[in-house]
């Protein structure tokens, strides 16, 4: 009995051994394991699917292949076969195992992987893997047994943001981390600046945040478009330019032209101009074969300055945003994002110009003068209705007259800064007329270049400034836009006279004298009767 006790023990001491290193291995099985999609944001919510399940190896291996609890797997199988991209390695496959084996020779983000995930997305069931938790730019989702994994964005969670949704991922889960596959495109527009910025800021020359322009002008408009980093993951991609203008400016639909890396396109969008809005909507980008990843798709048109332009601030707004497609596992269509709006301005002033009496300064009506700029070697005559410049012409027997009222003023509304001048027509009655025309320069101080980021008119136009014949510069009104002139006028010269009798007297010596003549005119005829 004794021998049979001490025998026990050293079975029982054997086996308790035995299962020191038999347990470990049992739990392997059962281990947890966590994907950590980092670079994440708040407003992203990852699953995990399940797509096949099996016995994970230390290097990563997955062995003992079956379906997992992610997707449907008899409808994923069928879904395979029939796909046109990845469907012949499959045609044999029969089972969870058999596909994992067929997959064997696909390469990381290739365009078959990329396919394979498609079809999977297609193919989920509801069963969504794990627990999931953000902190600290980190997503992480815990819990999850060994096998092979689709993570992707929550459906919807997206929709309406200047945001995208990722890529589907597909990983072998052993605690890895993944980055977020997913981009989205940006547009900017800019306007000429046709005087003060003329460099090329990386749009071209000119193009900037800020300009100013007479009424009448027609201002030159780009917008600027990009593309995601993986726009090749889309198999069909929409993309719209929203672009909306003040009432102060026409846009001009036959202007309108669209290009693909500065080489213009005619085919592949449609444009609309309802009012002030401009739409130029690509259904399908991806039909415009030269487009790539890096590619810029550029808008430009004109929209003239009208009657209905703000003078000063707050200036004439233009804005533009994009619509585009923004998730790539639905292949482009469906859900959108919209990217924030961008601004760019334009301005144009007010010249109101006084006549007075130069000694006196009492304001003087019924002055008329001409306006005009020079341009190139000829001088350009403001057309003038309202008030306001409606054009320009040539001939100086077209210009506008502009005549000063009771209070001896008169108002150009709609210029542009530069150097004009005015010719008097007619000086008011009484007054000499001027010899010789008044030089005016209307300065604006803008925000040139690409610094106006604040979409504030009042950090786009920061002073108004006015020299009449070369005098030292006066303040303008920025908020009304408006600079004041003030012309003097000298009246005519009231010549003296002397004696005045002496008219008197050369009145009466010549009606005698006429008398005298006509009696000698009479006898002489009496006479010559006679005779």
């Amino acid at each position: 009995m004794k021998k049979a006790k001490r025998l026990l023990s050293v079975l029982l001491a054997a086996a308790m051994t035995v299962a020191m290193f038999i347990l470990p291995t049992f739990a392997a099985d059962t281990t947890t394991y966590k994907v950590t999609v980092d670079n994440a944001t708040a407003d992203h919510t990852y699953e995990a699917y399940q797509v096949f399940a099996g016995d994970l190896s230390t290097s990563g291996v997955l062995s003992n292949v079956t379906w997992g609890t992610g997707v449907k797997g008899d409808e994923l199988l069928t879904a395979l076969k029939s796909d046109t991209t990845v469907g012949s390695k499959f045609t044999n496959a029969k089972s969870a195992a058999d596909v994992a084996a067929a997959m064997s020779g696909i390469t990381n983000d290739s365009a078959e992987a990329k396919a394979f995930a498609q079809v999977v997305g297609k193919n989920l069931s509801s069963t969504v893997a794990g627990t999931s938790t953000y902190a600290d730019s980190k997503y992480t989702i815990s819990g999850l047994t060994a096998g092979y994994y689709l993570v992707k964005d929550k459906d919807t969670t997206q929709t309406g943001k200047d945001d995208a949704y990722t890529s589907f991922i597909l990983q072998v889960v052993k605690n890895v981390e993944v980055q977020p596959k997913s981009s989205v495109p940006s547009v900017e527009k800019k306007v000429k600046e046709n005087v003060k910025y003329t460099t090329d800021g990386g749009y071209g020359a000119g193009y900037n945040d800020v300009a100013d322009y007479n009424i009448g002008d027609a201002v030159p408009f780009e917008l600027i478009g990009t593309l995601p980093t993986n726009y090749d993951s889309y198999t069909t991609y929409n993309y719209v330019f929203h672009d909306t203008a003040s009432a102060g400016l026409t846009i001009d639909s036959d202007s309108v032209k669209v290009y693909v890396d500065n080489t213009e396109i005619t085919t592949g969008f449609t444009k609309s101009v309802t009012g002030q809005d401009l739409t130029v909507t690509f259904d399908d980008l991806k039909k415009i074969t030269a487009v790539k990843s890096t590619s810029k798709i550029t808008v430009k048109y004109n929209a003239t300055l009208n009657k209905n332009a703000v003078i000063g601030l707050d200036g004439n707004p233009n804005e533009v945003y994009l619509t585009y497609s923004n998730n790539p596992n639905q292949g482009g269509d469906g859900n959108k994002g919209k990217t924030p709006t961008d601004k760019v301005i334009v301005f144009t002033y007010e010249l109101d110009t006084t006549k007075v009496d130069g000694a006196t300064q009492k304001k003087l009506p019924d002055a008329s003068f001409t306006l005009y700029k020079i341009v190139g070697e000829s001088k350009n005559y403001a057309l003038v209705t309202d008030g306001k410049v409606t054009g320009w012409t040539t001939e100086a027997a077209k210009a506008t007259s502009l005549t000063s009222g009771s209070d001896g003023m008169f108002k150009v509304a709609g210029l542009d800064d530069g150097t004009y001048y005015l010719n008097e027509t007619k000086a008011p009655e009484g007054y000499n007329k001027l010899t010789s025309d008044v030089k005016l320069v209307i300065t604006a101080t803008t925000a040139n270049g690409q610094n106006w980021t604040d979409g504030n008119a009042s950090s786009a136009l920061t002073a108004l400034k006015i020299s009449v014949n070369e005098a030292a510069a006066t303040d303008g009104n920025v908020g009304t836009g408006v600079v004041s002139a003030t012309i003097a006028n000298n009246s005519g010269s009231t010549l003296p006279t002397t004696g005045g009798m002496g008219t008197t007297i050369f009145y009466v010596l010549g009606g005698c004298l006429m008398a005298v003549a006509a009696i000698l005119l009479i006898t002489k005829k009496r006479m010559a009767n006679k005779g």
